[in-house]
């Protein structure tokens, strides 16, 4: 694994041209490609990284490169207050201090109509940004709007703890997006869990959810993803658990090692779209339940009533929750882990990845029919994919998964313990291919169920967070563009950092990159999910939330401290305003 993997990086890029380092840049390549990554500071581990958006341009002779810190209101009081009592601090997954859990949206970006652009994360609301400067634009939804795990009627927190999704879907044949707020303590009366359906300018329609018994629903892990069918709003309790070690103490304390494995099998919580629409109170849901753990999932848009199908690539004996410690050894050699990857995050699945595709009756939740399939190349499944955004979506058809392989740096032995006796292992402990498995980028035919395409990384790179760009001039087919990937690794050279963004031929990945791009001065940290826009232009309504009426509101419930408000006042609004003007 490239130290590169766990670079550190603050320094924005402003506008910067990409050299070609080897092949050529395809005529027929357009858009914009935009990713997020994670924007560590010296004190942070894991994911509770500040957002940075990044943005390929292909729409002029040259590719060029931006890049951007998301100063909302959340970011600026990291800085405003850092110096204070009140100041956030690093638990791995999030910043947490009296203030409340600083919002980060530093995960994903989701399209609306309009070429609308929303960055989001598992914790906090999302918030919309400006494709063309990249600079945040509104919250998406008053802080009123999502329901917070605690609040009080005295120093209330300005960044309240809110649970959500990172992936709330947006359905563009409808114009609806659907966002979360959830409690995950399993405490009675501290249970609950809402769907915000929203039209894109106007308030949520909060609707609960109960189960079939009549309690609130419990989502014991994360809403990591959310997918929507023509019938259907899919809800997954995502593999990776919080336990309150890493929430109470630093990230780097014995008590932050604790881990607890996910539960073995993903529950899916299905519910209908014509119940939140119609309804006044609340809705019910049904479960399904499939074996083995699932990070992230997709799901067939055509559906009937009663009926959906849904497509997993099972992150198999996998915690993505966790990051490596200083005390860590590995689980085969009992070495130390290597100390430039110390705070990175293990995307290592302990097992061979398998693909699912699960047919489901959405009235009982009883899955009817199954298919899976595994091989040489399902090593590491289950995280970053991209499919053509102008493939017609009835049925999934081929994606393309960045798979992570088998990356044996990254394995840690406390984490490794937890599924020696997963309940589904298909290969054995000590056959596990501790020499390493390299990353890949891989097709798969989910209709089918098989793989039709790979592309295996060098062993010293690592290829993460892929892209799809159709060929110029609107192509629709499945293979018709490209796939632009972004590629980790250490051997910098006068022209390359070492990290480099390849570009792949979507009909023809296995003969490798057709170009690869990048910089001297290339510095790029840990990358996540990413979107491809044909232009920056949008059009919108006007729709902004009021963020200094209900921060005012906030700070000036800590009546005992005038300096909450103080601060508040003149070095976050007054700033974050001059930006948004």
């Amino acid at each position: 694994m490239p130290a590169a993997f766990n670079r550190k990086v603050t320094t924005e890029i402003d506008d910067a041209p990409l050299e070609v380092l080897e092949g050529a840049l395809p005529a027929d390549l357009a858009g914009h490609v935009l990713f997020q990554s994670l924007s560590l500071l010296p004190g942070d581990a894991g994911f509770s990284g500040d957002g940075m958006v990044w943005r390929l341009d292909f729409d002029g002779p040259t590719p060029r490169i931006t890049s951007r810190l998301l100063r909302t209101t959340d970011y600026i009081m990291g800085a405003a207050f850092a110096d204070t009592s009140y100041r956030f601090e690093s638990r791995g997954m999030a910043r947490l201090g009296s203030l409340g859990m600083q919002n980060q949206c530093n995960t994903a970006l989701v399209g609306l109509h309009g070429n609308r652009l929303v960055a989001t994360a598992d914790g906090g609301r999302p918030w919309e940004i400006d494709p063309a400067t990249l600079n945040p634009i509104t919250p998406v939804g008053a802080l009123d709007e999502y329901r917070p795990v605690v609040d009080l009627p005295f120093n209330r927190h300005l960044c309240p703890l809110t649970i959500t999704s990172a992936h709330p879907p947006f359905d563009a044949e409808t114009g609806e997006f659907y966002g979360v707020s959830l409690s995950t303590v399993p405490i009675p009366g501290l249970v609950f869990f809402e769907v915000l359906a929203w039209d894109g300018q106007g308030r949520f329609k909060r609707v609960p959810v109960v189960t079939g018994d009549g309690r609130p629903l419990l989502v014991s892990q994360n809403a990591h993803q959310i997918c929507v069918t023509r019938h259907h709003l899919v809800i997954l309790d995502a593999s990776g658990t919080i336990e309150a070690g890493k929430l109470l103490h630093p990230p780097n304390s014995w008590e932050a090692g604790f881990t607890q494995v996910p539960r073995p099998e993903s529950y899916l919580y299905v519910i209908s779209r014509d119940d939140i629409r119609q309804t006044a109170g609340g809705v019910v849901t049904q479960r399904a339940i499939v074996p083995r753990e699932s990070g992230h999932f997709m799901v067939d848009y055509d559906s009937t009533p009663d009926r959906l199908v849904i497509h997993s690539a099972h992150t198999s004996a996998s915690d993505f929750a966790e990051w490596i410690q200083p005390y860590d050894i590995h689980p085969h050699t009992r070495a130390p882990n290597r100390t430039e990857l110390i705070n990175a995050i293990t995307p290592v699945n302990y097992d061979i990845g398998v693909v699912g595709r699960y047919e489901v009756d959405a009235r009982t939740g009883a899955v009817l029919e199954q298919n899976l399939f595994y091989d040489d190349w399902t090593w590491g499944t289950g995280g970053l994919v991209a499919r053509n955004p102008l493939t017609p979506a009835a049925t999934l058809g081929d994606v393309f998964h960045a798979t992570s392989g088998f990356p044996t740096d990254l394995a840690v032995d406390r984490v490794a313990r937890g599924f020696w006796s997963h309940p589904y292992r298909i290969v054995a402990i000590d056959e596990l291919p501790w020499d390493g498995v390299p990353s890949g980028l891989v097709r798969v035919d989910h209709d089918a169920g098989r793989v039709v395409d790979a592309y295996p990384y060098p062993g010293d790179r690592f290829g993460w967070t892929p892209t799809f760009v159709p060929r110029a001039a609107g192509a629709t087919g499945s293979d018709d563009g490209y796939v632009v990937t972004v590629v980790f690794g250490d051997e910098a050279t006068e022209r390359s950092s070492g990290t480099e963004m390849w570009i792949f031929r979507a009909d023809d990945l296995a003969s490798g990159p057709v170009v690869k791009l990048g910089r001297a001065d290339l510095a790029v940290p840990l990358t996540l999910h990413s979107i491809w826009l044909e232009t920056t232009r949008t059009t919108r309504p006007d729709y902004r939330i009021d963020v200094r009426r209900e921060l005012t509101e906030r700070a000036a419930s800590w009546q005992l401290d005038p300096l909450v408000a103080s601060i508040l006042e003149t070095e976050v609004l007054q700033p974050y305003e001059a930006m948004a003007s």
